[in-house]
């Protein structure tokens, strides 16, 4: 519904203008209710004497200062690229998601103290039906919240929006744990306000930690997407001359803003405009239907050469016996007068820390019987897809 009364063309989310939109009617939104939210909770706070429900109010405080924060974000997001910035100033939305963390972090710490500090100075509360009529609200007002929030984030992809999603989560947990500690102190008169307090703070601050993790990873490098991968893939292989693929590296300058790199392997036969122009109409494809701004490198293989094949064959055998997580490719053979240089990557998971001389080693003593003397090029790569 607010999508469809605030923003104009609101299903073309490839769009920065309808994007930055998004984010600014969420944090609005958000604003409005939470702030509307705190001022109840907080007079009810007052008048029952409850750190639980004052503490509560504070954080519906901080979620209104957290979707400020989404929307100047969004703004700042929405800026072209300029000379200082020519891949654009997408990333600030991230920016914005770690603010919004460490602001509901630094929630989680101020409520931990506070809770501790009652545990060991308990002051009386007073409960009436206005406590829980106030409660129940505030979960169903927080309901609400946790949808739209979903919606938006699910629509444009926004870690940001995800983030105060993440944090209406949490809120309706909390509140519900403050509703049941209400209810045990009306009804069993044990005063469980404190500890409870510090339950909920504990459960803010460990979510803080993960959603800031979350927000951070994009930031640090993340690797292409299964979507992106296989949408590259597509494109790429459905062209007969493109034999195959490897060294995908797909780099984010926030959401809508992706550029890669990848290797295609091709016959060293092709001409070498024919293989420009197929090269070419692929980068436009990529282009158009991902909308990922892509280099793509050639490398050339020797495809009718039986034993630069044979050989091809036998070290993958070699490699497979030893380690079924490696993969090669980009595999060259220079015959020599007295060597024969044999050129080629491979690809070692992050886990694994061989070396290029133990990969030498391993196949002189595996190939110590053939008639040719080997001379081994290796390049190591890493699984970036």
């Amino acid at each position: 519904m607010l999508k469809k009364l605030f923003i104009k063309d609101y299903k073309n989310v490839q769009d920065t203008n309808v994007r930055n939109r998004y984010g600014i009617v969420a944090g609005t939104f958000g604003i409005i209710t939470n702030f509307i939210l705190f001022l109840i909770k907080l007079v009810i706070g007052i008048i029952s004497n409850s750190v639980t429900i004052i503490a509560d109010s504070f954080n519906n405080l901080s979620d209104s200062g957290s979707c400020i924060v989404t929307i100047i974000g969004f703004k700042l997001a929405n800026k072209p690229a300029d000379k200082e910035h020519p891949y654009g100033h997408a990333r600030y939305e991230y920016i914005a998601g770690i603010i919004i963390s460490l602001l509901i972090l630094s929630m989680g710490v101020v409520f931990a103290k506070t809770s501790i500090e009652n545990i060991f100075f308990p002051e009386e509360i007073s409960i009436n039906f206005a406590t829980y009529l106030v409660l129940i609200i505030a979960i169903i007002g927080k309901v609400v919240q946790l949808l739209v929030y979903l919606d938006f984030s699910k629509a444009i992809s926004s870690t940001t929006i995800k983030a105060n999603a993440i944090d209406a989560r949490n809120d309706i947990i909390s509140t519900t744990a403050v509703l049941i500690a209400v209810f045990i102190m009306g009804v069993f008169k044990i005063n469980i306000d404190a500890y409870m307090g510090l339950v909920v703070s504990i459960f803010i601050i460990v979510t803080a930690l993960n959603t800031l993790k979350e927000t951070i990873n994009p930031l640090l490098g993340m690797p292409a997407t299964k979507t992106q991968i296989d949408g590259i893939k597509k494109i790429m292989l459905e062209n007969e001359e493109i034999k195959g693929i490897h060294d995908l590296v797909v780099h984010n300058y926030g959401a809508e803003n992706n550029f890669a790199t990848v290797h295609a392997e091709v016959s060293s036969d092709i001409n070498i405009v024919i293989a420009h122009n197929i090269i070419d109409s692929i980068e436009k494809k990529v282009k158009k239907e991902l909308g990922i701004e892509i280099t793509i490198h050639i490398d050339p293989l020797e495809l009718n050469d039986e034993k630069t094949n044979n050989l091809k064959i036998k070290i993958e055998e070699i490699f497979r016996d030893f380690d079924d997580t490696l993969k090669i490719h980009d595999f060259r053979m220079i015959v020599g007068d007295k060597k024969t240089k044999i050129i080629f990557d491979v690809i070692i998971p992050f886990d694994k820390e061989y070396t290029e001389e133990k990969l030498k080693s391993l196949l002189k003593n595996k190939l110590e019987n053939e008639q040719t003397e080997f001379e081994f090029i290796i390049t190591i790569d890493r699984p970036f897809y």
